[in-house]
């Protein structure tokens, strides 16, 4: 299996569906990595894309799909 990268907002409604999935891939020995972004709510990157959360949001995203074409 490739590498997962799953971002969630900490105040997502759906954030506790993604830990859980994120913990699912690992235990099945999925290199998985997880990031909860802190005081955002879901769709906060669409909403709010020049927010401080969201450009570290979409970095973070570009580093991990970079990393995961050139393993």
């Amino acid at each position: 299996m490739p590498p997962a990268y799953i971002a969630v907002a900490e105040t997502d409604p759906l954030r506790d569906e993604g830990r859980d999935y994120a913990a699912r891939l690992s235990a099945a020995g999925v290199t998985t990595e997880f990031v909860q972004a802190p005081g955002a709510l879901h769709g906060y990157d669409l909403v709010f894309p020049q927010a401080r959360v969201s450009e570290r949001s979409l970095t973070d995203q570009v580093r991990a799909l970079r990393e995961a074409l050139h393993a």
